[in-house]
């Protein structure tokens, strides 16, 4: 049954309290924001960075959310979405989801809908520097609606594959943040570190520069495919990533060659969030400061690493907050940025830092490897669950356990598989048939039969006298 999403939802987008006023905020209500959806737990958010007032909910007409409430984010990080663990209030660029009738809609289900389409949203936002969506074309949003049953059946295998997904970005986020507690140990607090003395951000940079004014660039400019532009939105975990459906053009990138980014460079948001920041390496070199951005050219691109990683940290994230210019959306300037106080750190500290950095950055790429691969899984599934071609038996969430499976290490942790016997017939029937979509799940597969073979758990072997081979059975 194909429906509007205003069909089948209670929508509401939350509202930001005047600025200000000291009288809104700091009390104990939740406010949530964007930046809140990273931090969150397994996609649900369950505290924020700031808080409210009961005046100040008042003042944005008790706009306030029920905890298991679906977020939707409209501007910046358009699409993103998350569910409330809490009771709370959000501000304007998220607007709140419920569904009309809990025997109709999952609102998980539509989560991952809406995660499989978020780029179709992103499509269909306005701006170039901020992207943003409306609550209209948020309704207008057309989806296939199945039966509850279905729907929540969809829902389990999408959980379990999510979960393999959560577990090694937790692995990630671990290592992350070893790497900041290593910064701390080496450099304190970056703002006001007892260990060193304090100087200005300005002391290390060549210069600063903030992108081009609207003025200079038009509609007619931005064109799929030339030169890549960086803008708040292309900056993701201190990482570049760039649009290429949104890019400059070659002639207008060549009369404006005061916003050509270098390696080196730090590239970051200058309004909105605040410490979104990355690298421009090799690959981006040459590319493009977009008007919602501004970069730093360090005098030696030894310490862009250690500047990155002062940026970034808390303390440094604070002061901006609470310098930065604007009521409704925070903005930096070149006084505010030259004027961040950082400590002044030998060399060959730095130097040690960045050696370290490099260790890091080899262990996490490989974690990446292996998250993309579930990653892929996952969307994989996805995709199939939303366009009806998903076998809603237990295969898929036996799919999602044996990309766990590694095949270098001669024990592997197959508890899930061998106390689920669903599980375990699935994967003797499948490997005696050999029916697995790729050459590496059936390897893993074997390799967990295997396994359980020789410790004698679940599995044994018999000769068939039909097939005149041996066959795997369950104990």
């Amino acid at each position: 049954m194909i429906v509007k999403l205003s069909q089948i939802c209670n929508m509401q987008s939350g509202g930001t309290p005047r600025k200000g006023s000291s009288e809104y905020y700091g009390g104990d209500i939740p406010w949530i924001k964007i930046s809140d959806f990273k931090d969150s737990s397994n996609g649900i958010i369950t505290e924020t960075e700031e808080t409210i007032t009961q005046e100040g909910l008042q003042s944005i007409n008790n706009r306030l959310f029920e905890k298991g409430t679906l977020l939707l984010a409209m501007y910046g990080s358009v699409g993103k979405t998350a569910f409330t663990g809490i009771q709370a209030s959000c501000n304007q660029a998220i607007l709140g989801i419920t569904a009309k009738d809990e025997n109709q809609l999952n609102l998980k289900y539509l989560k991952y809908w809406l995660d499989l389409n978020q780029g179709g949203l992103v499509h269909q936002g306005r701006g170039v520097t901020l992207n943003n969506i409306s609550l209209n074309i948020v309704k207008k949003q057309e989806i296939d609606l199945p039966d509850l049953e279905t729907q929540n059946k969809i829902v389990a295998i999408l959980d379990k594959a999510s979960a393999l997904v959560q577990k090694r970005q937790l692995t990630i986020d671990l290592l992350d943040e070893l790497l900041r507690a290593q910064f701390l140990e080496m450099f304190g607090n970056p703002t006001s570190s007892k260990k060193f003395k304090l100087t200005t951000l300005a002391s290390y940079l060549e210069k600063v520069q903030i992108g081009p004014f609207g003025s200079q660039l038009h509609r007619a400019d931005y064109v799929p495919n030339e030169v890549p532009l960086i803008n708040p939105i292309n900056i993701v975990d201190n990482k570049v990533k760039p649009d290429y459906e949104i890019t400059i053009k070659k002639s207008k990138y060549d009369s404006l060659p005061n916003y050509h980014l270098k390696t080196g460079d730090l590239i970051m948001a200058r309004r909105g969030e605040m410490g979104r920041c990355g690298i421009i390496t090799e690959k981006e070199n040459g590319w493009f400061c977009g008007t919602g951005s501004l970069y730093l050219r360090p005098k030696d691109l030894n310490k862009s690493m250690f500047l990155l990683h002062c940026i970034i940290n808390r303390a440094t994230i604070e002061y901006l907050n609470h310098n930065a210019k604007g009521v409704t959306m925070k903005n930096l300037n070149k006084s505010i940025i030259a004027g961040i106080p950082i400590i002044d750190c030998p060399e060959n500290i730095i130097l040690t830092f960045n050696e370290i950095v490099i260790k890091y950055d080899a262990i996490r790429l490989r974690i990446l490897d292996n998250l993309r691969e579930i990653q892929s899984l996952f969307y994989s599934i996805l995709q199939r669950a939303f366009s009806g071609k998903l076998n809603l038996d237990v295969s898929v969430e036996l799919d999602a356990l044996l990309e766990e499976i590694d095949l270098q290490k001669t024990e592997n942790d197959l508890f899930s598989i061998i106390t689920n016997e669903e599980y375990l017939l699935s994967l003797v029937k499948r490997l005696n048939n050999q029916q697995f979509e790729s050459q590496e799940l059936y390897d893993k597969a074997k390799h967990a039969a295997f396994q359980m073979l020789k410790d004698e758990e679940r599995l044994e072997q018999e000769y068939d006298e039909q097939t005149k081979s041996l066959k795997l059975l369950v104990k």
